[in-house]
């Protein structure tokens, strides 16, 4: 027998140990009980000894070596295996262990983030001033710093509250102002991060981790007698939402001491490069847990680039905690009107890192700079710079006005934008107007003017739209819009069908219009409209594009004529989204969202003899929707919808229910609407409508070695139709490649799809289509 030089001994009341020295001994200083000693090293079997400690106690023990199964002659090359992936297997035996033991607590979060926008210097130019140097570098910086108070229920249950914050420049890059961007808890088998990607990560120490990473020993040390092992984590070639780095792992305890891991480029919504480190400790002899979480992201664009860090500093643990049994809500994060409102002196008592050379003279910097630009002689200039008038702003952007006194923004029409080409009956002069106020309390109100003159038919049109949003965080808000201008049969219809004539009519008249959030989740509009409608029938339109190829390939392009009458109509909807999540801020509020679908109900109302109406009908429709998030296979959306006519007493065409086509070429919002049904068609009893869409963000094609370096995603999904009065069965299914075309912080997805239907009236052969799409950030979706 030999001696076992590092062989860990742990104990397992005490979540701690050492390591036995070069001849194999090991001593510790245990008070009299019973204790469970665990005794390991690699290669050999794991011994488990129950010993009850009285006095001095000597233990010897002899480690049995693993069986391996003989080969007969074998012939030995100097190879050394690596137990790498072993010592992972150990940590994830653990890690239900490691969450239950961190599963409640509460602590506090200092967060400091900061980022830099930078392009390179421009050659054969004097060399700057010192002074305008710096200016431009702390122009060029924004910072924010943020305190904060978390509690955790295990499994999943959170509640934040944001006691300071301090913004210095532009948030809007800063990463992490909040625990809602993301769980950064690898010992979860799948990491969740809304800010960063619609992806979850796999975490490198998950079962199924296993197959879908690497992991090689690159380091063994000894710290304070324990054995710290250093693995690197690389993804095999058929992973896909899979990190790349390092951990550190401790011998016998088999937990996290630390972590660098870089997230895949592929599924930034924002950044090119993203990086976490994170470094643990043993709190309050219960549990191992974060104490400190470093992010590094970097987003470029052409020569520029932007580059950013956020630290948080988790302090004050208190583990095992009880909560109420209301004090976890929808509301998961708030923010007091207090904490934008700390100064200096608060802050320099709660950092927990001290700020760097550079950061202290940002924050001089702004500071001052903010003091000078408060002045009323600042700020008046301000308006005159924003105020003078550039060819840019008449020919392009449009001529607008400041005013900071009154809150007031004014947008003048550009030169171009006087004249309107593609008008029925040809070409109109015009000119629009637009003003916004938003105060300090986030209200706002906005008013939109437009004005125009037929050339062709001598006839004026034109609106006059008010709306104000008087409660920023019920986000109740109403509208009045007042004109005479033209209107489209149906609004939705493929873009074929609205360019055609018999897709336009003239309305005249009111519309009034209020929304608000009832309850969390459950939200009320309410719409009425009085309007005279009119046929353009009678319109001058251009005989020499009737006769043109266009005009002869556009069928049914002849206007409609009917006689005028008057309408009033009140539409009325409902929906409700139950446990939906949100964030609150002292005068407005965030929607995260909810695991469960939202449903709708709408009644639109037909008044007749109101005002000499002449209209009278009754339309339902239910709907219900749903986002879905499925782990690694995607995310999920479908939307199913069912309406009817109640009553049809006097009906007219422009208050039809339409079914709308499919789009020749292109593809449409596959949410909401077919992409090869052959014609749009009115129903008047039920129907059903469903759509589905999976979004698989690469599941597929990243497993195919030779697709996974052009970073295409995949979808599918389909629809269907179901209108008993038209005995009418239609089905179809469609697939789709993607690419992401990223520029700055926007992103453009481009997109070809291949369509097939079925239906028992018509068929369809399968089609081709085409998609260019704008990511919407506000309501962080593509439809």
């Amino acid at each position: 027998m030999e001696a076992l030089a590092y062989t860990s001994v742990y104990i397992k009341e005490l979540k701690n140990g050492t390591a036995t020295d070069s001849k194999g001994n090991f001593k510790i200083q245990l008070e009299a009980g019973k204790y469970d000693v665990v005794i390991t090293m690699l290669g050999f079997k794991t011994q488990v000894l129950t010993l009850t400690i009285t006095k001095d106690y000597t233990l010897n023990v002899i480690l049995e070596e693993e069986k391996t199964t003989l080969l007969g002659e074998v012939q030995v090359i100097g190879t050394r295996k690596d137990h790498a992936e072993e010592i992972v297997r150990n940590v994830i035996r653990n890690k239900e262990t490691n969450l239950q033991n961190a599963g409640t607590y509460s602590c506090n979060i200092y967060i400091r983030a900061t980022d830099q926008n930078s392009r390179p210097p421009k050659l054969k130019k004097k060399a700057a001033d010192t002074t305008t140097k710096l200016q431009k570098e702390m122009d060029a910086m924004n910072m924010a710093e943020v305190y904060l108070k978390v509690d955790h229920d295990f499994p999943n249950k959170i509640k934040e509250e944001r006691t300071a914050v301090k913004i210095r420049g532009n948030s809007e890059s800063l990463f992490y102002l909040t625990t809602t961007d993301g769980d950064f808890n690898f010992y979860k088998n799948l990491v969740q991060l809304p800010a960063l990607s619609a992806m979850p990560m796999l975490s490198p120490i998950s079962t199924s981790g296993l197959v879908a990473y690497k992991y090689k020993t690159l380091r063994i040390r000894k710290e304070k007698s324990r054995t710290i092992y250093t693995i690197k984590v690389t993804p095999t070639k058929l992973g896909n939402a899979l990190v790349t780095g390092e951990m550190e792992i401790i011998d016998s305890a088999w937990v996290l001491l630390s972590t660098h891991f870089e997230l895949p480029k592929f599924h930034l919504t924002e950044y090119d490069y993203f990086s976490v480190d994170q470094q643990y400790e043993w709190v309050n002899n219960k549990a191992w847990m974060p104490l400190r979480q470093d992010f590094t992201y970097l987003t470029k664009a052409g020569k520029k680039s932007l580059s950013g860090r956020t630290i948080a500093v988790f302090s004050d643990y208190n583990i095992d905690t009880s909560f109420s049994k209301r004090h976890f809500t929808a509301e998961i994060s708030s923010t007091t009107r207090e904490a934008y409102e700390k100064d200096s002196s608060f802050w320099e008592t709660i950092r927990k890192e001290p700020l760097t050379e550079k950061e202290v003279k940002f924050i001089n910097y702004r500071d001052s700079i903010k003091r000078a630009h408060t002045t009323v002689a600042f700020l008046d200039s301000v308006d005159r710079y924003n105020n003078k008038i550039t060819l840019k702003k008449i020919f392009i952007d449009g001529i607008d006005n400041h005013n900071w006194r009154k809150e007031r923004l004014m947008i003048f029409a550009s030169i171009p934008d006087l004249y309107l080409p593609l008008q029925l009956g040809g070409g109109r002069i015009g000119y629009n107007f637009y003003l916004h106020k938003k105060y300090k309390n986030k209200k706002n109100i906005s008013l939109n003017t437009r004005m125009n003159y037929g050339i062709r038919n001598k006839d004026i049109q034109g609106a006059i739209g008010f709306s104000k949003l008087y409660n920023p965080f019920s986000r109740g808000y109403y509208f009045i819009n007042v004109g005479r201008e033209f209107g489209q049969v149906f609004e939705g219809d493929a873009w074929i069908n609205q360019i055609k004539r018999s897709n336009i009519y003239l309305k005249e008249g009111i519309e009034f219009g209020h929304s608000v959030e009832l309850l969390n989740g459950l939200v009320l509009e309410n719409k009425f409209e009085y309007t005279g409608r009119r046929s353009v029938a009678d319109y001058k339109t251009n005989d020499k594009l009737d006769s043109s190829s266009i005009g002869r390939g556009l069928r049914n392009n002849q206007a409609i004529r009917f006689d005028p009458y008057t309408a009033f109509y009140n539409t009325i909807g409902l929906q409700y989204t139950p446990g939906q999540k949100y964030i609150r801020e002292p005068k407005e509020k965030v929607i995260l969202g909810s695991k469960w679908p939202t449903i709708g109900v709408s009644w639109r109302k037909g008044i007749p003899r109101l005002l000499g109406s002449k209209i009278n009908f009754d339309y339902l429709e239910f709907g219900i929707t749903q986002k879905l998030q499925l782990g690694l296979a995607g995310e999920s959306r479908y939307t199913f919808i069912s309406g009817s006519f109640l009553s049809r007493k006097d009906l007219r065409l422009v208050d039809f229910k339409f079914m709308r086509r499919g789009d020749p070429l292109l593809f449409s919002n596959p949410t909401l609407s077919f992409q090869s049904l052959d014609s749009t068609f009115p129903a008047y009893r039920r129907f059903y409508e469903g759509h589905y869409l999976h979004q698989f963000h690469g599941a597929i094609l990243n497993k195919i070695p030779l697709l996974k370096k052009l970073n295409l995603l995949e979808v599918a999904g389909g629809g269907i139709l179901y209108v008993p009065e038209r005995n009418l069965q239609y089905g179809e299914l469609f697939f789709g490649v993607e690419k992401i075309i990223r520029f700055w912080r926007d992103r453009y997805k481009l997109g070809g799809y291949v369509v097939t239907s079925v239906a028992n009236k018509f068929s369809n052969p399968i089609q081709f289509k085409i998609a260019i799409e704008v990511f919407n950030k506000r309501k962080n979706s593509w439809y």
